[in-house]
């Protein structure tokens, strides 16, 4: 009962937005999202305590179809996978529900159309997550791509937004056919079956290349992997909440679910599939932080990276021993926190300054110190310093690459994580470093409490995370591993434990290296305020340019990147996929025109046209007798 509350007060929420929609406040809305995520997340909670507890927890909606041998009964079943992707969805949903009350509160209007697409997008994902019908699983999966057309096309009076819903929708429903290709193979193979926790029953591992090809389409599309996350970066005109939920936490954690789910499904995959989808996530890792490093616009920054970090956790399921899975699912939880506290952050700073061009602030964290702070922590987590939670799961990540013979995939990925610390220091020392415009003196953070409140609820797991990684393994990791077959103990992630702290023997006690790592930060800290800080050792000074005095100016974005920029240009020219399918686009539309122009053309000659083709026909029939 409790997994059909946490789905249908979602769906309740969307509908009495719906009901109320004359009502145009955001503080109405607002409340009732966040009551409804919040009972969401309660339901989903006690839900995982009693899979904790051995107990099988299954509700079941008997619905009659018209056709009798298709199962469309709606199941929403528990389990440790379903739970970990539910858990982490329901959580940032709520932290991003209320942060949207503050930043949706200047909206004149589409307030009631922005929270009740927002509910039913979370109601969906949580849905499709739970359920244990294949056919309800891509309903849900569909409804989750519909509700991202409505909230990234929210603006729709500009027409950027417009042709960025439609980019979006179009890629992902597209590439979604294969996974209802899946569905409908899977169920003739079955006669009919398509409950997932019995698909196990009939040996679809022998129909492997057919069910992963579907399925892949689906998820590449989905999970913004190369070549199809294109429609990503345009995504990026959508309001921040909705950047955040469906672009950091959600919507693009859909394909990385059902990627892992069908492992229990057909079975361990091959080692031709294993070695392909690594390689393919450790591609689109690298070539996404690539193009993240160009960027001076901070939200098509982060989308870049989406597409990077994603590529761990593809990668992690391709390589397929329990170690690295576990590596894929870590990372998809620590991804969820701390991205959508960075689009958060940048939602913040567009607010203050207006702007998103991270060339046009500085100096901002003068006036924004609590925002610069929770930033902090963001960008050290994605780039995988000690003592925060993207540091456990990527190096358990390089640990599992070469531990299964991967160690070019262990290095790709090491050279992206370099290459994504090299991009938010660009942010870092260009927006909230360096001379604080005038324009932005009269900032005040106190306007952005609600905003900054909700930032620093995403910040707090990203540190307990990265300090005590084995609340995560032992309660989340373990059961998601037992729910796919893999049943890999506690025992045998010692690299993980607490180490000094319950007195085990471990050959790296990840507690005791991040509780070091913070306590060096903490000393660096103390040197700047009680020393250099006080008695003016850092100063700013003037370039000298070996002739007059020259205006000392902020560093820009293209400072940071320019030598790249220009040593790769040609990679950048010919590596974007859009390039690619524009050619194809052209191609197809001449073919189109050219056969509508022929059809006019026989309508003309009707008579004639129909009297060669009988012609045709007749002497067909008589070939054949």
């Amino acid at each position: 009962m409790l997994l059909a509350i946490s789905v249908g007060i979602l769906f309740l929420g969307a509908l009495l937005s719906v009901i109320f929609y004359k009502i145009n406040s955001a503080r109405f809305h607002g409340t009732l999202s966040i009551l409804t995520s919040f009972i969401s997340l309660v339901g989903i909670v006690y839900s995982l305590l009693d899979v904790l507890k051995g107990k099988e927890t299954v509700t079941k909606i008997s619905i009659s179809p018209a056709l009798e041998s298709v199962n469309f009964d709606l199941i929403l079943k528990a389990d440790g996978l379903n739970m970990f992707f539910a858990l982490f969805g329901a959580f940032v949903s709520f932290c991003v529900i209320i942060y949207a009350t503050q930043y949706m509160e200047h909206e004149k209007e589409g307030l009631p159309r922005f929270f009740a697409f927002t509910q039913l997008f979370v109601g969906a994902y949580t849905g499709l997550v739970l359920s244990d019908n294949l056919i309800w699983s891509y309903i849900f999966f569909e409804l989750t791509g519909l509700c991202s057309y409505q909230l990234i096309g929210f603006w729709y009076k500009r027409d950027i937004s417009s042709f960025s819903a439609k980019k979006a929708y179009l890629m992902t429903h597209i590439a979604g056919y294969g996974f209802l290709f899946v569905v409908i193979f899977v169920s003739f193979l079955t006669r009919g079956n398509t409950i997932i926790s019995e698909l196990i029953n009939y040996n679809l591992g022998k129909y492997e290349n057919l069910i992963l090809v579907g399925l892949l389409i689906a998820v590449i599309a989905k999970s913004v992997q190369w070549p199809l996350y294109t429609w990503i970066p345009y995504a990026m005109n959508a309001p921040t909440p909705v950047s955040a939920l469906l672009h950091a936490a959600c919507l693009v954690k859909a394909g990385v679910y059902l990627l892992i789910r069908f492992y229990s499904v057909t079975g361990p995959y091959s080692i031709d599939w294993k070695t392909f989808i690594a390689y393919l996530g450790m591609l689109s890792s690298l070539v996404g932080v690539l193009y993240a490093l160009k960027q001076s616009d901070f939200k098509k920054l982060l989308a870049f990276h989406t597409v990077s970090q994603i590529g761990y956790m593809v990668s992690g399921i391709g390589i397929g021993t329990p170690i690295a899975i576990a590596a894929g699912l870590f990372h998809v939880l620590n991804h969820s926190l701390f991205k959508s506290l960075l689009f958060l952050v940048a939602g913040i700073l567009q607010h203050a300054t207006g702007s998103r061009d991270i060339s046009e602030m500085g100096g901002l964290s003068k006036r924004l110190p609590k925002t610069a702070a929770v930033f902090m922590i963001g960008a050290a987590s994605i780039s995988g310093l000690p003592g925060f939670n993207g540091y456990v799961s990527k190096w358990m990540f390089y640990t599992a690459s070469i531990q299964a013979g991967f160690p070019v995939i262990a290095a790709i990925g090491l050279i992206a994580s370099t290459l994504t610390t090299i991009s938010f220091l660009k942010v870092m020392n260009t927006a909230f470093y360096g001379k604080l415009p005038k324009k932005y003196e009269r900032i005040d953070e106190k306007d952005y409490r609600v905003m900054i409140f909700s930032s620093g609820l995403l910040s707090v797991p990203c540190i307990v995370i990265g300090v005590f990684p084995q609340l995560v393994i032992k309660y989340l990791l373990i059961p998601a591993l037992k729910a796919v077959n893999l049943n890999y103990g506690e025992s045998q992630f010692q690299l993980y434990n607490y180490g000094i702290l319950l007195k085990q023997q471990a050959n790296y006690p990840a507690t005791l290296m991040a509780f070091w790592a913070v306590v060096a930060v903490f000393i660096g800290f103390l040197i700047y305020v009680l020393f250099l800080k006080r008695y003016g050792s850092i100063k700013e000074a003037e370039v000298f340019t070996g002739g007059e005095a020259e205006e000392s100016l902020n560093l820009t974005a293209d400072d940071f990147v320019v030598e790249i920029e220009n040593r790769m240009e040609t990679f950048y020219k010919y590596s974007d996929p859009d390039r690619y399918f524009n050619i194809a686009n052209k191609w197809i539309s001449k073919a189109f025109y050219k056969s509508y122009d022929l059809c006019a053309t026989l309508e003309k000659k009707g008579w004639s046209v129909a009297l060669i083709i009988g012609c045709c026909v007749l002497a067909l029939i008589i070939f054949c007798i």
